[in-house]
């Protein structure tokens, strides 16, 4: 099971605020915690993506592909959010927000998923936000899109449910086809930045 109710939450927010206040080329913040590096593609229930359906910020639904403005989406769905998030969703996220300008050259965007269990929660990712943009270091914006999965109701569809949700990361192009997919089998398996971009140089060779 995966459970994050004994890791420090507020430590947790506190590297995430850090983390993700610079993008780019600034050196990326140590936090001790290593992600796969080489991983291979798992197979997965659903191979269409494009029937997905999220919730943005502003509380309206999302189809995923239909948002997709770039060759390649990177899916990177978390845990989930239950009032605060857990230390390994904070370092996987703020390491995608250090090196986001790295998906560029690959034609890829990337987008990151909180499931949550209820609507109310939709105000979450506004609360999130905020902890980031008025953290002790200046950051204007997150450079991605932040979504939900209310009622876990794309969790199920990708058979990923497990307390929330297990930590999933997928490549898919804009015709919803799945082009990569890794399913952690722990809350600390998790695909390396430096994997995923292998992943992307494969299929733009």
């Amino acid at each position: 099971m995966f459970s994050c109710s004994a890791l420090p939450s507020l430590l947790a927010i506190g590297g995430l605020v850090i983390a993700l206040s610079a993008t780019g080329c600034r050196p990326a913040i140590d936090d001790g915690i290593q992600f796969s590096d080489d991983l291979q593609s798992q197979s997965q229930p659903i191979d269409d993506f494009s029937q997905l359906l999220f919730i943005a910020a502003d509380g309206q639904p999302i189809n995923l592909v239909g948002q997709m403005k770039q060759k390649y989406a990177v899916l990177v769905v978390t845990r989930g959010w239950t009032g605060a998030i857990c230390l390994y969703c904070a370092s996987q996220t703020s390491k995608w927000a250090r090196r986001f300008d790295e998906l560029e050259p690959y034609d890829a965007e990337l987008f990151v998923v909180f499931p949550t269990e209820t609507a109310g929660d939709a105000k979450l990712v506004e609360e999130l936000q905020k902890k980031i943009t008025t953290g002790p270091i200046e950051n204007d914006s997150i450079p991605f899109p932040i979504l939900l999965d209310i009622d876990l109701k794309s969790v199920d569809q990708l058979g990923i449910r497990d307390e929330l949700a297990k930590p999933a990361t997928y490549i898919i192009d804009r015709q919803g086809r799945v082009r990569f997919a890794y399913v952690g089998q722990s809350i600390a398996d998790r695909p390396s930045v430096d994997a995923v971009l292998k992943q992307l140089s494969r299929m733009t060779d």
